[in-house]
């Protein structure tokens, strides 16, 4: 798999994990997905961490989630500054790459990826104050 192939993989798994876990969790923390997931965790209403049906983990990190498969499959995000908006780095995509067996991409060659498919409108670009963050529109506006 070349750097586009793991990058349009990365948000088509986020896209897939982040909403079993909004599923998942949604009794628990009343909807509103990943972010409702992460203030329900600062507000102690949920665990930090949880094995959830179907083989999936979470795991939230000051603003962000990482979601784990059964199949070891990892997506890690961090919420955007718009409701529902989770953002992404090249690094986060090289770990997912790592979790596909795909160890032979470099970072270098993801953020090459990124901003190609930011220019093509697949991945919107929001420059970070130590490095470009990317979010996927939702499916709606693909």
């Amino acid at each position: 798999m070349d750097a586009r192939e793991v990058v349009l993989r990365f948000v088509r798994d986020t896209e897939r994990l982040t909403g079993a876990v909004s599923a998942a969790t949604a009794h628990d923390i009343g909807g509103g997905g990943i972010g409702a997931l992460v203030r329900a965790v600062n507000r102690r209403l949920v665990p930090r961490g949880a094995e959830l049906p179907g083989g999936l983990r979470y795991d939230v990190h000051g603003i962000g989630c990482r979601i784990t498969d059964r199949n070891g499959t990892l997506v890690d995000v961090d919420l955007g500054p718009e409701p529902r908006m989770l953002i992404f780095d090249a690094w986060r995509v090289r770990r997912f790459a790592e979790s596909i067996g795909e160890e032979s991409v470099t970072e270098l060659e993801l953020s090459a990826a990124l901003e190609a498919l930011a220019g093509e409108g697949v991945v919107m670009a929001a420059p970070g104050k130590y490095c470009v963050w990317y979010a996927a529109p939702p499916p709606s506006e693909r």
